[in-house]
């Protein structure tokens, strides 16, 4: 355990190998290949960078986006979901990995391995990038802005994200099982305002649904729909979500200590 309660990793692993203890990734120059990425970490984010290549990202959460875009980083908080293109154009052999030293030393990466090609896998820093939801989405301009805002919503849920006593976290001033439950009518859209008044980011997970990002730090954009979003920390991030699964919906932080202490919610369909 770390000096603030969370857990500290001395191992990680990519489809259950440490980097170097699994076979390599073997592919062709002229390839197109296509890495579908789970973050299945219960409490880390990643950043992943393939040295000498660029993501061309085509689906977030597995939904598709209206344009593909290409990144030289992916960052996934835990439960996020991200398929990308690389054009292998660049024989070597290489490390898909964690852009941060120690995990990538602590087994964070997996060898791309072009055929022909022998030696030493090699790691490059990328270049500096910020990742943001928002470059995803329907743009005005390339990469930024809204060309085609998202519809008024039927009602907005503000959710004010604080800690409470102790290791509680708390939704709207209540920790789970007493938070509220969010009540919806079938096929009417609704905007969750996530107010994060904390100094931790939160990948917010809403079960059974998918969302679109309407809002994300202040800016406003429509077309990247997911059913996962990171908060971040002193933030506000506004999605819509269509009420088009009834029953009983479970609304967490996929960051588990946090859902363990409270950070939970349920979202109930009326009538």
């Amino acid at each position: 355990m770390t000096d603030d309660g969370d857990v500290d990793y001395k191992l990680f692993s990519i489809n259950g190998k440490l980097l170097g203890g699994g076979e390599p990734v073997r592919v062709r120059r002229s390839q197109q290949v296509l890495f579908r990425f789970l973050n299945a970490s219960a409490t880390l984010s990643h950043r992943l960078a393939l040295p000498g290549h660029r993501f061309k990202v085509i689906a977030l959460d597995g939904n598709a986006l209206a344009e593909a875009r290409s990144v030289p980083v992916l960052e996934l908080a835990p439960a996020e979901r991200v398929d990308a293109f690389v054009e292998m154009d660049n024989p070597g052999v290489w490390i898909l990995g964690e852009t941060r030293d120690p995990q990538r030393s602590a087994g964070m990466g997996i060898v791309i391995e072009y055929a022909g090609e022998r030696g030493v896998p090699r790691w490059a820093r990328p270049a500096p990038f910020t990742w943001e939801y928002t470059f995803f989405g329907t743009a005005a301009s390339p990469g930024f802005g809204a060309a085609n805002p998202a519809p008024e919503p039927d009602r907005r849920f503000p959710l004010i994200i604080k800690p409470g006593s102790g290791h509680q976290w708390t939704i709207n001033g209540r920790s789970f099982p007493h938070t509220e439950t969010l009540m919806v009518s079938e096929n009417r859209r609704y905007r969750l305002i996530f107010d994060n008044q904390s100094a931790e980011a939160h990948p917010m997970h809403l079960h059974r649904h998918t969302f679109e990002i309407t809002r994300f730090n202040g800016k406003p954009t429509s077309g990247v729909f997911k059913d996962t979003v990171v908060v971040p920390a002193w933030r506000q991030v506004e999605v819509d979500v269509t009420a088009s699964s009834p029953g009983p919906t479970l609304m967490h932080c996929h960051q588990q200590f946090h859902m363990d202490f409270g950070f939970m919610m349920m979202m109930q369909y009326s009538g």
